[in-house]
C-alpha cells in the first residue's frame, strides 16, 4: 500500500488579491491532491511519498510550498 504525506494550508493567509485557485493548481502540478476545504478556509492535501517529480518551472517557483505557508 502506498504511503502518503499530508499538509494543510490556511487559505486565509493568502495575500489579498492573491489567487488561491492558482496556488492549488500549482500544488497539483507538484502531485499534491486536494482532499477538502473546510468552511473556515483550511485546505487539506496529500501526495504519495517518494514520488519523484521534475523541478518546478520558474513561474511556479515563486509560490510557497505547503510546508512554507501559514498554518
Amino acid at each position: 500500500m502506498p504511503a502518503f504525506e499530508c499538509e494543510k494550508i490556511n487559505l486565509n493567509y493568502i495575500p489579498r488579491g492573491g489567487d488561491d485557485i492558482g496556488l492549488l493548481d500549482e500544488l497539483g502540478e507538484d502531485d499534491w491532491e486536494l482532499i477538502a476545504i473546510t468552511p473556515n478556509n483550511i485546505a487539506y492535501l496529500k501526495r504519495q511519498v517518494g514520488h519523484a517529480r521534475e523541478p518546478r518551472t520558474k513561474s511556479s517557483a515563486t509560490t510557497p510550498a505547503p510546508a512554507a505557508t501559514q498554518r
